[in-house]
């Protein structure tokens, strides 16, 4: 495998992980506060991601597990935790 080979496939795995202020911002945004769309919303991963979250913040879990609890969720609820991401970063 070439380097630039090697250094794409690092890229893209970083992608896919929560980074460490990533997971400490859901760990300590009050999503009833921020405003979110009608479309995070009323997705049906929604209130069970939300439960996820609330969950690993009261049980101070780390970010890892955190990651590892949405992913159980399965591809649709990691893809709207970065739809959350984005939301709690433009309420900052």
């Amino acid at each position: 495998m070439s380097m630039r080979d090697r250094i794409k496939k690092s890229v893209a795995h970083a992608n896919q992980q929560l980074g460490e202020r990533e997971g400490q911002l859901l760990l300590n945004t009050n999503f009833d506060l921020v405003h979110l769309s009608p479309a995070i919303q009323n997705n049906e991963k929604y209130q069970a991601l939300v439960q996820v979250i609330q969950s690993a913040s009261s049980r101070n879990l780390s970010v890892a597990e955190l990651e590892d609890n949405i992913r159980q969720l399965g591809d649709e609820a990691w893809e709207l935790t970065q739809d959350m991401l984005s939301a709690a970063k433009r309420a900052m």
